[in-house]
């Protein structure tokens, strides 16, 4: 009796060791053995979210210049209006004044007081002379004549300049072959004011046999000079005044955006430029995205939406290059996005983000990017087989699989290769290598869910 309690204890001692050593041998194992999480991989299309920064950009303007005489400028006094703005018709946007106004004022008031004083001297010494209507018929022809000709002289200078442009000779009828709409202008122009000097002329050889005395024709070219002279300085004094009133308040042409202020307040202005340029009324600018840094293909009709406003979205309208070779791509303007930042001169001013979501032609294998190890164009991953074992749980073997990648974002690969039938090896934590066992991670309860 002894003996069998003996033995059965024995028996018990025995189980109760060898479970001790299969938990130690387990522990240590499990806490040798590096370990993994495993992740499966999956066919689909590669998506990525690409941000744009944009800025407003107006490639559809009207320039808004104001005319002005020779010799005159003027002189901007104030801006009321920053590019970006929205502008009414009739809106004043840059006030000026004529630069030394009073100064040429004065001299055109002085130059009408000469004329107009040797005028009435002439008529005075001369109020005795008596021009006949034959004396005027032959001062009419003749100054017809010169100033038909300086028109004549003008328009041949035009159309000679535009036939050596193109390169063209002058022909008897008709239109050199190739010319311009604005040679052939420029042609009807010339033979018009040659017609008119011809006809000048016939009118002067009818004239040309009545014989005036000298002094009633000195009388005739005095009194006419004077009158030339006095006319130059009126028209000089009301063309002046005219252009102080009007740029006193230089306004909008129409509803729109003002695109671009090319004066500053203090600036001197002489006409040759546009003052500033607006859009088209109705119309809106684009949002202009810097694409240098874009390595995927952007074409024409690609969706975006607003970066921390999906449900606003829009599209590509345009793709181009700028002045400094630098490839963008023009995203239509809404007025959602408008009201989303606030303003078109506030997205001018501080820009604003867009996404363009890019999606693969075709589906390959996606991987997380963490999967994939190595550099262009040597990548791999760390396929991992499983191995049952008698104690502390499965463990896989890792063996290293070359893999070609196609195309890589931020969060995702696609490769060429089909890894379904893998199981792939990723976030060990510690150095893996080629042939190494491993173990899967067992999340712990109350740790945070670990995302693939």
């Amino acid at each position: 009796m002894n003996l069998k309690k003996f033995a059965i204890r024995g028996i018990i001692f025995l189980a109760v060791f060898v479970a001790l050593c299969m938990f130690f041998s387990g522990t240590v194992r499990t806490i040798t053995t590096p370990k993994v999480r495993l992740f499966t991989p999956k066919k689909g299309k590669l998506e990525e979210r690409i941000k744009l920064s944009c800025k407003p950009a107006f490639p559809n303007t009207e320039p808004v210049s104001f005319a002005l005489s020779d010799g005159i400028t003027l002189s901007i006094v104030k801006v009321n209006s920053r590019a970006g703005y929205t502008v009414k018709a009739g809106e004043v946007i840059v006030e000026a004044k004529v630069a030394d106004y009073d100064s040429k004022y004065k001299q055109y008031q002085s130059d009408y007081d000469a004329a107009a004083a040797q005028l009435l001297s002439i008529e005075s010494k001369n109020r005795k002379t008596r021009i006949t209507q034959r004396d005027q018929a032959y001062a009419d022809a003749y100054y017809g004549v010169q100033s038909a000709r300086h028109d004549m002289v003008d328009k041949e200078i035009e159309m000679d300049t535009l036939l050596s442009r193109e390169k063209l000779e002058r022909t008897k009828t008709g239109y050199p072959e190739g010319a311009s709409d604005a040679l052939k202008k420029a042609i009807d122009a010339w033979r018009s004011a040659s017609e008119a000097l011809e006809k000048a002329q016939a009118e002067m050889d009818d004239v040309s046999r009545y014989n005036i005395d000298e002094t009633v024709w000195a009388y005739i070219t005095e009194r006419k000079e004077q009158q030339e002279k006095l006319e130059e300085a009126e028209k000089g004094l009301r063309t002046l005044v005219s252009l102080n009133d009007n740029a006193k308040a230089i306004v909008a042409p129409h509803d729109g955006y003002l695109a671009e202020m090319k004066v500053n307040a203090g600036d001197s202005y002489d006409g040759s430029q546009e003052l500033f340029t607006i859009t088209p009324e109705d119309a809106l600018p684009t949002l202009r995205a810097d694409l240098s840094n874009v390595q995927r293909t952007v074409t024409e009709g690609m969706n975006v939406s607003m970066e921390n406003n999906t449900g606003i979205s829009s599209k590509v309208v345009g793709i181009g290059t700028d002045t400094e070779n630098k490839k963008y791509a023009d995203i239509e303007m809404t007025r959602e996005i408008i009201n989303a930042v606030g303003s078109v001169y506030s997205i001018m001013e501080n820009g604003t983000n867009m996404v363009l979501v890019y999606n693969a032609r075709e589906s390959t294998t996606l991987l997380d990017t963490n999967v994939v190890r190595g550099s262009s164009p040597e990548y791999f991953v760390y396929v991992a087989k499983r191995n049952e074992g008698a104690f502390a749980g499965d463990t896989y073997k890792i063996e290293e699989k070359k893999v070609k990648v196609l195309a890589m974002t931020a969060e995702k690969v696609s490769v060429q290769d089909d890894l379904s039938a893998y199981v792939l090896a990723y976030g060990e934590d510690r150095t893996i290598g080629n042939g190494d066992t491993v173990m899967e991670y067992v999340q712990a309860s109350g740790d945070d869910e670990d995302t693939e």
